[in-house]
């Protein structure tokens, strides 16, 4: 049944192909922190870069340095070998030290003609909600001026509705996932977060709805006990590793990374002063390890185990991934008193250790679905 989303996926897959196409400027982004609602209202296309195009290239590491995480290093790679060359530029963020050091090196030696960097606090005072409307404020200001455009309460309410209806198609295909009504993949599932960000929502919107919508009211009786996982971490596609997870017998419940749920979780009010709804909403998107409350990362966690009966938890941070390593121990002692067992993995974008981790896998999950 699956192959009633290949027409999804290809969104991304060939958006390298398409977007060119789209008589539109097109900004990039590697960051879900990224307000896509202001650059829509701007009548700009925003895609994410994902670096899954190359390999880390010894020009991206000498420009940075080779103790960057490889997600970063191969959206660097993908930029100096003008992959995005029809984008007119792109927007980051500062959300660790590494992204911020690659819009110091991406605006210097690769040959867009707009960079601008978002600034977004690590907490959720008020002070620094303040703080973070003033910053959309100016970039909104930018993008006017930049495009010859108005960004008024109309377009930014527009957008956002926009935005919404992409979260709860997501968050409804991953109820039918769950449900067995959607037999979908966790690779699958990722590819279909990265094809809500492949800057062709309005496509992305009306043909996963009319997917779904087929599939109301299909009953799947499952009596089968499921050992449930949940995935946390950092910047994840491993389609290896997550394929050796479910041979083992283990459903993936939840992905909670910025390529699976952490994209799309909740939704922006739309009843509130947009700009408002809009830098609320992101920041207070703290579940993220780049954020400096650990205890309410943990809460989260916790929530997640609790509503999706989960049995274990795999740690997938990216090597070098400062912001998510910092945060494990505390979390596995946390889950540890919960009686919840977690698998520790490194991972890389591209691995060469495979065999290794993959015996890793299998022994933890044989010793506990026994």
């Amino acid at each position: 049944m699956t192959h009633l989303l290949d027409s999804v996926f290809a969104l991304h897959q060939n958006r390298l192909e398409r977007l060119p196409l789209v008589n539109k400027p097109k900004l990039g982004f590697s960051s879900i922190y990224t307000p896509e609602e202001v650059l829509y209202a701007a009548g700009v296309v925003p895609f994410r870069i994902t670096g899954e195009t190359r390999n880390v290239s010894s020009d991206a590491t000498s420009l940075l340095s080779n103790n960057f995480c490889s997600y970063i290093l191969s959206c660097m790679s993908e930029g100096l070998d003008q992959v995005y060359s029809f984008s007119d530029g792109h927007i980051f963020l500062d959300t660790c030290d590494m992204r911020k050091r690659m819009y110091e090196v991406w605006e210097k030696n690769v040959g867009d003609s707009f960079h601008y960097l978002l600034e977004l606090p690590k907490d959720v005072k008020e002070t620094s909600k303040s703080y973070y409307r003033w910053q959309i404020e100016r970039l909104i200001q930018e993008l006017e001026k930049r495009y010859s455009c108005t960004i008024g309460e109309t377009e930014l309410r527009n957008a956002i509705q926009l935005c919404n209806q992409s979260r709860r198609l997501l968050q409804k295909a991953c109820r039918m996932r769950n449900q067995g009504i959607l037999p979908m993949k966790s690779i699958e599932m990722l590819e279909l977060v990265k094809a809500s960000n492949s800057g062709l929502k309005e496509e992305f919107n009306e043909k996963l709805e009319a997917i779904l919508q087929s599939l109301e009211g299909v009953e799947v009786p499952d009596s089968t006990k499921h050992f449930n996982v949940l995935l946390t971490g950092s910047y994840f596609d491993n389609a290896s590793i997550l394929e050796i997870i479910e041979n083992t017998g283990a459903r993936i419940v939840y992905e909670d990374m910025s390529t699976g749920y952490k994209y799309f979780e909740g939704e922006i009010d739309e009843d509130r002063d947009p700009l408002e709804a809009i830098a609320d909403y992101y920041l207070e998107k703290a579940t993220s390890a780049r954020m400096i409350d650990s205890d309410r990362r943990l809460a989260h966690i916790q929530q997640i185990i609790r509503e999706y009966n989960v049995n274990a938890v795999l740690y997938l941070p990216l090597k070098f991934c400062d912001t998510n390593l910092i945060d494990y121990p505390y979390i596995r002692h946390s889950l540890a008193q919960l009686g919840i067992p977690v698998l520790f993995i490194e991972s890389e974008r591209h691995m060469t250790n495979i065999q290794s981790i993959k015996t890793r896998i299998q022994t933890f999950f044989e010793t506990r679905m026994m």
